[in-house]
């Protein structure tokens, strides 16, 4: 599982996950447009797409794992 975390202030926008079923599921609208745009735009598999997404920033939102 990945969260998205604001740059600025370390806050948690929520969290991505790889479902057993290969799909990619974001925990809010918002992050699953993320993840949806992205994909699209990679003609990425989920796959592709979460590894894409692993350690991903933009400068304003950044996607790193979960730690245990």
């Amino acid at each position: 599982m990945l969260k998205v975390v604001v740059v600025s202030t370390d806050a948690v926008l929520g969290t991505i996950e790889l479902t057993e079923a290969g799909e990619l599921r974001g925990s809010s609208p918002d992050v699953q447009d993320m993840i949806d745009t992205m994909a699209r735009s990679r003609r990425a598999s989920p796959q592709e797409a979460f590894e894409g997404l692993t350690f991903w920033s933009n400068g304003y939102v950044k996607v790193v794992p979960v730690e245990d």
